[in-house]
């Protein structure tokens, strides 16, 4: 058996139709449930020249904690991220800054 290894992932739910950006930590095949850190939505935001564009925001905003279990009833299907997607929501939850692609290149 081997072990689990956690992967940024992009949830869409069955009932709300909410897509959710995050971590999946683990899979609990028995109890028939995901274990998700960190969720976001993205989010149309106005920038200050009138220009909209999106904009990735807690789901859990009001929440202390950051993890929580989904029910696999409520999943309608888990897809890995975008590359460019995954980077910008690991530079929301982390302290590391990830270098822009190119930027080092010689």
């Amino acid at each position: 058996m081997s072990e689990f290894e956690p992967y940024k992932a992009t949830v869409h739910l069955k009932h709300t139709g909410h897509e959710l950006i995050c971590d999946v930590i683990a899979e609990v095949t028995e109890a028939g449930t995901i274990r998700i850190k960190n969720p976001c939505t993205l989010q149309s935001v106005v920038t200050g020249d009138g220009t909209s564009q999106m904009a990735m925001v807690p789901y859990l905003m009001t929440s202390k904690i950051d993890e929580v279990s989904l029910k696999a009833v409520d999943i309608l299907f888990i897809n890995e991220c975008r590359v460019d997607v995954a980077e910008q929501h690991t530079q929301m939850f982390s302290n590391i800054v990830l270098p822009k692609k190119g930027q080092f290149e010689i």
